[in-house]
């Protein structure tokens, strides 16, 4: 099979996160027979709606596109079960397919996970995996099953999580991967040259999704484990502080564990910062490097401190 010729693909899918997947199918040549979106929902300053990522680009290319409500309307149902596709493929959806839907397709419902299941089923895996200082995540091709990212794997590409990586870069490493993995995978289903790996549920693990206020740093944490938050929320939803008393927010996007302790001042309590922006934990000390007052543009340290005249001051 050359590219995906001729493969009928219903796609679920809402972030930019999804868009990738969706784009790879697109350009190997698989006829997109439909999309499936969340709602349009309200955002900037204005609150207008606005299409997914994924439904805006649907509809630009002709593509017809549904975004219900509810995933087990009557009109949406009966209008896709006339459709006739040999997949049915999820990524970051973020609902629950009906079981229903799910034995539509010809061949398999297959869904993208970022994780190396059955570590981290659920809504936020790769920040759960930062968060807990894992080493490696990864991406796996699963048939989706009635629970929660239980379903036998099909193929899984393990990715390393490096020391300066955040959810932003292992994102981006894991849709180039993902990409190559889904396509590979569909056409070893069509050529029934794959397995379906059971996984031990035993060992699963779930990803809760990210609540707002986790996302808050707490000063009398030690270092470690802040900046293990601010790789986990950078760039979205950004880890985040206060600052000399105001009410805005500062989002932390990037910082370093200062490994010399012996080069700065104990004494001052956590929160306290110094030029050029060395932040004095419950244990050890941060440098910020990269940070984005609210209703500004993201700025290193050293531009964000050009205006200050005070040599030492506090985060909150």
């Amino acid at each position: 099979m050359s590219n995906l010729d001729g493969l009928k693909i219903g796609f679920f899918g809402t972030p930019d996160f999804s868009l990738e997947f969706l784009k790879a199918l697109y350009k190997k040549k698989a006829i997109i027979s439909y999309v499936v979106s969340q709602p349009p929902s309200r955002s900037g300053r204005g609150k207008v709606k606005k299409d997914s990522a994924v439904s805006y680009w649907a509809k630009n290319n002709g593509i017809e596109c549904f975004a219900p409500e509810n995933i087990s309307d009557k009109k949406f149902t009966e209008i896709i079960v006339k459709k006739e596709i040999d997949f049915i493929i999820v990524v970051a959806y973020g609902k629950i397919i009906d079981e229903f839907i799910l034995n539509l397709p010809r061949f398999l419902a297959v869904n993208v996970h970022i994780s190396l299941l059955p570590r981290w089923r659920g809504a936020a895996p790769i920040q759960r995996a930062l968060l807990e200082g894992d080493k490696e995540t990864g991406v796996c091709i699963m048939k989706i099953e009635k629970k929660l990212d239980s379903g036998p794997v099909i193929s899984k590409k393990k990715i390393e999580i490096k020391g300066d990586d955040t959810a932003g870069t292992l994102f981006e490493k894991a849709t180039i991967y993902g990409c190559d993995l889904l396509i590979e995978s569909l056409r070893s289903i069509v050529d029934k040259d794959f397995q379906l790996l059971p996984q031990n549920h035993n060992k699963a693990t779930y990803a809760k999704k990210i609540k707002k206020e986790e996302t808050r740093i707490n000063w009398e944490n030690d270092a470690e484990y802040i900046n293990l938050k601010i790789r986990a929320f950078s760039p979205r939803p950004g880890a985040w502080t206060t600052f000399k008393g105001s009410t805005k927010r500062l989002k932390i996007l990037k910082a370093e564990i200062i490994r010399n302790k012996d080069l700065f001042d104990e004494s001052h309590p956590y929160g306290s910062v110094t030029n050029p922006l060395i932040v004095k934990c419950g244990k050890g000390f941060l440098k910020v490097v990269e940070l984005q007052p609210e209703g500004r543009k993201i700025l290193s340290a050293n531009d964000f401190i050009n205006g200050l005249t005070e040599d030492i001051f506090n985060f909150e």
